[in-house]
């Protein structure tokens, strides 16, 4: 008896699960048919057949209620609960039911059609055995359809990872164009006359803007979504970032006549290590919902030290309002995505839902959340607390200059598929004065890289055919040869930090994120151009000429068609940069117009006007305005390979060229007699009295500027007093310790 349930048992399996388990393929498909897709003939067939007809005669066979059938009823009636859905489910499972309840009172009724075991010892064993196979029978069947509900959910999973690619591309798609639109409209802000044009452009810049905020709100939520947002920390002047946020969001409360408060604690440090980009983002949010959601009132943004520990802190940033405030229900459905309540009532208010979504799930991968406190129509109250680990001065991503920088002998290579996006970096660096070349392809930037020596490039990483990265190490090959080390920087529309992470560990030296933004392209030159070759222009410390004496060198360029207030505009008004930039259209542009002769001769058209280009940003670099458009005309016409124009206009080109050559020779030879007069003044001028000096320190201490702070240091210490003090003190700054520092200033003051 044994042997016949084994057998049957075996069976009973071998034809279940053939179809999953077997090597032969077309076995294999008939059986993955008949259940994995749910075939449920095939499951009643084995209901009525296996789990009542052969369960029913094995039963009585047995030895009925005392054998060990009644465990394979259990089996059966699990199996119509796991194989049966909707009505079929319901009355299958009520068949089978009635059925064995059918058969246990037959063997009740009429115990002469029941076999009973030969012996105790046999009934023991087959009753072990039916039990043990019932478990794996269960397992198995629980098994097939776990592995049904993980492919579901693997399939759900797939899905919806694929619309969070799907749209991650297509906001790193529009990213690009967004790159045109911003920077070709910042060089109409920068360069436009008419106050009518510069506020369509305003207008424009605003609708750029915040398309850009959702893109990047897209891009953010997707990341979130596929899980692949991780942290990027580095090192930043939390002061800078505060007085960014607040500069900007309070404008924006000044034009809704809202008052914009900030309390800042001022012992905070002043260099912080973290993800200031997440933080940025969350505060943006914060104050941009603030400024939304009040009407009248206040907004008040607050940061504040709540925990310090060795080498870290826990900052709190807090914004409140006297807005419209949060329902007690809805508290907690504002963080979910698309969510946005009392819609009705704030209809004219922009917004996707998505932003405080995004800043909470930002806020959990920093390990905190947002805090919020509201009452309904009275305002609001949200916050963060955040551990921070303490960082130092030495490279901050926000630094302590002001104004910007020109280095008219840098030579920089940009190579990007985009004409356009080569166009507007050509725009934003155009006040630099730096001398740029472009490259459509990698191909090209091989080219030109071999040909000339640059101090910089900067390299798009999505072109075709050769990538950013592949031409990046090209580059690094050819350095190889020349014993040095070019700095490389990443110009890329995709934000994620996984990427930020994979480009410098492929080598790059920094990365730009599109839209390129000038102030950060420049901040990033700064970085990476070498010191000699750059100069800071602020217009508060610019060497400005008496006006008698600057009205005495303008008439003097002006015979020689060159403009002394066209040069200086790009200045800020500093006539040393002025004779520094003439000094090198001196030495460096003779060389360019024998070149021009050359190609000229040769009908080398295509060379010509990449030279005469050149040379056209130089002459307006220095106030050359003839020269200037002449060389635009020039330029035109050799691209155009008007080979008339380029032999009767070149001699009158190269004569503009002497004029201005000449030119700036007079001027140097003139301010040289007045340069050492200027300086002696400037110094005089800039000299501090020592209240003055004790004064800056304390201001400069208050915003953890630490490098004016040794400065003043140092000037305090040539009047010989409190040098112990000023030593200490000086410790104390260098360790990023201000509070120490502010309260021995203090006690000196008194």
């Amino acid at each position: 008896m044994l042997y016949n349930i084994l057998g049957c048992y075996t069976a009973f399996f071998g034809v279940t699960f053939l179809g999953r388990f077997t090597m032969f393929s077309k076995i294999k498909k008939w059986f993955t048919d008949f259940y994995t897709k749910g075939n449920t003939i095939g499951y009643i067939i084995i209901s009525v057949c296996i789990f009542m007809g052969l369960f029913a005669w094995m039963f009585f066979k047995t030895g009925g209620m005392n054998g060990p059938i009644p465990y394979l009823f259990v089996f059966g009636i699990v199996f119509g609960f796991l194989m049966y859905k909707g009505i079929l489910l319901l009355i299958m499972v009520s068949v089978q039911t009635l059925f064995y309840i059918a058969v246990c009172w037959i063997s009740y009724k009429y115990p002469e059609y029941v076999t009973p075991f030969i012996s105790a010892d046999r009934r023991m064993i087959v009753q072990m055995a039916v039990i043990i196979l019932t478990a794996i029978g269960m397992g198995c069947i629980f098994l097939m359809y776990i592995s049904k509900y993980r492919k579901q959910q693997k399939l759900a999973e797939d899905s919806s990872n694929a619309k969070s690619e799907l749209l991650a591309n297509i906001s790193h798609e529009i990213r690009t164009p967004i790159n045109m639109l911003l920077g070709m409209n910042e060089m109409i802000i920068r360069e436009s006359g008419n106050p009518q044009i510069n506020e369509y452009a305003q207008n424009v810049d605003s609708a750029g803007q915040h398309l850009l905020f959702l893109v990047n709100q897209f891009l953010g939520i997707s990341r979130i979504n596929m899980g692949t947002e991780v942290l990027f920390e580095e090192n930043f002047n939390v002061y800078k970032m505060i007085e960014s946020l607040g500069a900007f969001y309070g404008k924006e409360a000044e034009e809704k006549r809202l008052e914009f408060v900030m309390d800042i604690e001022r012992k905070m440090p002043a260099y912080l290590y973290g993800d200031i980009r997440k933080l940025s983002q969350i505060l943006s949010n914060l104050l941009s919902n603030a400024v939304k959601f009040t009407a009248k009132g206040n907004i008040v943004f607050s940061a504040h030290i709540v925990q310090r520990e060795e080498g870290t802190y826990t900052l709190r940033f807090e914004v409140s309002d006297t807005g419209i405030g949060i329902p007690d229900g809805a508290q907690e459905l504002i963080f979910e995505n698309f969510e946005r309540v009392d819609i009705t009532k704030n209809r004219g208010i922009e917004g996707t839902g998505l932003g405080l979504s995004i800043s909470n799930k930002l806020a959990e991968l920093m390990g905190t959340r947002i805090q919020v406190e509201s009452k309904y129509g009275v305002g609001s109250a949200f916050w963060i607390d955040v551990k921070l680990k303490q960082g130092d001065n030495e490279g901050a991503r926000f630094n302590d200059q002001t104004g910007f920088f020109i280095a008219p002998e840098a030579k920089i290579l940009a190579v990007d598929d985009t004409s356009m996006n080569l166009q507007v970096v050509k725009a934003l660096l155009k006040r630099t004065m730096v001398s740029l070349d472009v490259a459509g392809s990698a191909l090209e930037s091989y080219d030109k890289y071999e040909k000339n020596d640059y101090d910089l490039v900067l390299m798009d990483y999505m072109m075709p055919e050769i990538d950013g990265i592949s031409a990046m190490k090209h580059l690094r090959e050819m350095d190889k040869a020349r014993d040095k080390r070019t700095p490389i920087i990443v110009l890329t529309a995709d934000a994620s930090p996984e990427m930020r992470e994979k480009f410098f560990e492929e080598g790059f030296d920094d990365y730009l994120l599109k839209p390129v933004e000038s102030g950060i392209l420049e901040s990033v030159l700064l970085k990476h151009l070498p010191e000699k070759l750059v100069t800071m222009i602020n217009s508060d410390n610019a060497e400005v000429l008496p006006e008698d004496t600057k009205a005495e060198f303008a008439a003097l360029l002006k015979k020689y068609d060159v403009s002394l207030d066209m040069a200086l505009k790009n200045l800020g008004g500093d006539v040393l940069q002025f004779a520094r930039i003439s000094k090198f259209f001196l030495n460096n542009t003779p060389d360019t117009i024998e070149k021009i002769k050359k190609y000229a001769a040769a009908k080398d058209y295509e060379n010509t006007a990449i030279l005469i280009h050149a040379l056209k940003g130089n002459a307006g670099n220095v106030g050359g305005e003839d020269l200037f458009h002449s060389a635009r005309r020039m330029e035109k016409r050799a691209k155009d390979k008007d080979e008339k124009y380029i032999v009767y206009g070149l001699p009158l080109f190269i004569m503009e060229w002497e004029r201005v050559m000449e030119g700036l020779n007079c001027f140097l030879e003139e301010f040289e007699k007045i340069k050492h007069t200027l300086e002696n003044n400037k110094d005089e001028e800039n000299k501090l009295s020592e209240e003055e000096l004790w004064d800056a320190l304390l201001s400069a201490v208050r915003l953890g500027n630490q490098s004016p702070a040794l400065k003043l240091i140092d000037q305090l210490e040539e009047y010989g007093k409190e040098k112990k003090k000023l030593e200490v003190i000086r410790e104390h700054i260098k360790n990023i310790e201000f509070d120490l520092a502010e309260g021995i200033i203090f006690t000196i003051k008194r």
